[in-house]
């Protein structure tokens, strides 16, 4: 296979331990790409394995799609990798989101949907986290009709790569009506961009998302959300669930 340059873009912690923003690789793949970006700089040896694969806590996306839906012998122009927070590193920083805080979020997500002249009739959270912001915007939006939807990653038996697939089907009607589909904060983007295009098939007649918040590294920026955090999101319904967590982790918060 020929070689090209590829970019290889550094984000978050990445980008401040090896003092680069961007690196150019020749490479005939994207993992051939990171496994000689790993050789040049060092400090990504946290992040990548060897042969260019992600470490547990660190993700990448190759030209938009997210690696793990990939084979790895695929060419490339750019490759991005960054940390996972939500559900990573227990070292990131917390941010914690508390009932005032998020209800001024909510009602600055309302009405950005509100003066674009979007009008809801049916509001879809994404499980779990985007359950409470759907209800929420709902209410602020007067939208009685809100359904969920699940979606999750898992590899099954003889399976090398992740697959998506649909844990708690869609049991609303959103034929030819106007959906908002709502998540807590777009992180690498991937699950809200499974819904979106999950929802897409029931063809609704219009289809926006939105979320809370978003990270500054996400690969997919809602059509509405409220600002941009950096650092992992502890919301209000889950703060026994992360000091588990941290707790197995022999962290403390």
């Amino acid at each position: 296979m020929a070689k090209s340059v590829v970019r290889v873009k550094l984000l978050a912690s990445l980008r401040e331990a090896s003092g680069k923003d961007v690196l150019e690789i020749e490479a005939s793949s994207w993992k051939e790409a990171l496994s000689k970006a790993r050789r040049e700089v060092p400090a990504l040896d946290v992040a990548l394995n060897p042969d260019g694969s992600p470490k547990p806590g660190y993700i990448v996306f190759v030209d938009g799609i997210d690696c793990r839906l990939l084979e790895g012998g695929e060419a490339a122009k750019e490759v991005v990798i960054l940390p996972v927070n939500h559900g990573g590193a227990a070292e990131q920083k917390l941010v914690y989101i508390g009932w005032d805080e998020l209800e001024d979020s909510v009602r600055d997500v309302a009405r950005k949907v509100e003066s674009s002249g979007f009008k809801p009739h049916v509001i879809v959270g994404v499980l779990r986290g985007g359950v409470v912001p759907a209800r929420l915007l709902a209410d602020e939006l007067g939208v009685d009709d809100i359904g969920v939807v699940e979606i999750k990653l898992y590899t099954g038996v003889g399976i090398r790569k992740p697959k998506p697939y649909v844990r708690q089907p869609l049991i609303i009607d959103v034929y030819d009506r106007n959906v908002l589909v709502v998540d807590d904060v777009s992180d690498t983007g991937l699950t809200l961009s499974l819904a979106i295009e999950f929802l897409k098939a029931y063809m609704p007649s219009s289809l926006k998302s939105a979320t809370l918040y978003v990270k500054p590294w996400t690969r997919l920026y809602p059509d509405y959300y409220s600002r941009v955090v950096e650092g992992w999101i502890v919301f209000p319904w889950e703060k026994r669930e992360i000091e588990r967590e941290l707790r197995k982790s022999s962290q403390k918060i």
